[in-house]
């Protein structure tokens, strides 16, 4: 009991069941929590247990089931619990089961069903990477599921994936075009018909993002470059009392100068910023805070906070190398974590469409009281 135990706390944090080269191994594991799961009757425990067990398995592929899952299938099917019997089916399509996934699939493209019953029953397809998923995609290209459909691309090699995208750039907003650019330049295939929208103008320079703009260097060599020219670092690191020194990217020489700066506990020194859409500005972010922590300035998207707080913790350790700044598209542009002392310059070009962006500070913990209004108009 005590290991069945352990094994249901692993599962509930979400830990990896699944190691290609232990495969027996998990196996006998997952025998040992579904066994467990036969003799427990409350379901929010069962809920939480499949729930933690789904986490576990998250992006294996080709699972085989153990033999106790079908005595276990068919009773968590019967349950009054709707939670359960959905997560079961989710584990279902993990295992292969193709009418569970074809089901999931007509409720995704039924769109008077919930939406974020919709969102999960998508990602579940796209976890077991069901095959009949990606020509179905562009019909979820004009609905509430855009940017997660978008985003679905990315786990496949569909051939039609960069035309339906490119198609319809134009008329995404800001969060769909950036998804857009990430999932183009997720794979070969997708990234040269990324190029050929850049040298054609379907898409703008200026809309791929540094660290997309060097991914995309590594996948397609020197002819990337000679699109997109030379990589600019958007900003530049300096002490408090010295000035910039690099020459202005192309663009900004006349571009608006905005100062925000760091107070004591976790505050920026203003709440709001406004400014006029497709603007270029030039934001200068000092930090003198006195407890001497680290802070940044990130640009997000409406309403994104919370989605951006989160990818941050979820970098973990690694986050630290990478200054805790998610490459997501709800985070548009950021300063790094800048010490005590120093200051960054960044340049930012505005979005084109109105809203009220946000400022924040992607430290963990940080965000949660200091960010403010970035109203573009």
């Amino acid at each position: 009991m005590k290991k069945i135990t352990c094994l249901w706390k692993a599962s509930l944090f979400g830990l990896a069941i699944v190691q290609p080269t232990q495969a027996a191994d998990s196996n006998r594991e997952l025998s040992l929590i579904f066994q467990a799961l036969v003799k427990i009757e409350n379901p929010e425990v069962q809920a939480n247990l499949i729930r933690g067990t789904l986490a576990g398995l998250s992006g294996q592929r080709d699972l085989v089931a153990p033999r106790s899952w079908d005595t276990l299938r068919n009773k968590l099917s019967q349950s009054q619990n709707p939670e359960v019997v959905k997560l079961a089916g989710q584990l279902s399509q993990l295992f292969g089961d193709l009418s569970v996934s074809e089901d999931a699939l007509k409720l995704v493209l039924n769109e008077d069903v919930n939406l974020d019953d919709r969102k999960e029953a998508l990602a579940g397809l796209v976890t077991m990477r069901f095959k009949e998923l990606p020509p179905k995609l562009k019909l979820l290209l004009d609905t509430g599921l855009k940017v997660d459909a978008i985003r679905a691309y990315s786990f496949f090699n569909y051939s039609e994936a960069s035309k339906e995208l490119i198609s319809k750039y134009e008329n995404f907003d800001t969060v769909a075009k950036r998804a857009t650019i990430d999932t183009l330049a997720s794979k070969q295939l997708y990234a040269k018909a990324l190029l050929n929208a850049l040298r054609t103008g379907k898409i703008a320079k200026a809309e791929v993002p540094n660290y997309t703009a060097r991914n995309l260097r590594k996948i397609l060599g020197s002819s990337f470059d000679k699109v997109y020219g030379k990589i600019v670092e958007m900003g530049e690191l300096s002490k408090i009392d010295q000035n910039p020194i690099k020459a202005r990217p192309d663009g900004f020489t006349d571009a608006r100068r905005i100062e925000v700066g760091v107070l004591p506990g976790l505050k920026f020194n203003t709440s709001r910023i406004e400014a006029k859409a497709g603007e270029k500005i030039i934001f200068v972010f000092p930090n003198d805070d006195s407890s001497g922590m680290v802070h940044n300035l990130a640009i997000i998207t409406p309403g994104s906070s919370q989605i951006v707080m989160d990818a941050a913790v979820a970098m973990g350790a690694a986050g630290l190398k990478k200054n805790f700044i998610p490459e997501i598209p709800e985070l548009l542009a950021s300063t790094p974590q800048v010490a005590k002392g120093m200051k960054y310059t960044l340049y930012f070009a505005v979005p084109d469409e109105p809203g009220d962006y946000h400022f924040i500070c992607t430290y963990p913990g940080h965000g949660l009281v200091m960010q403010g209004i970035f109203a573009v108009q």
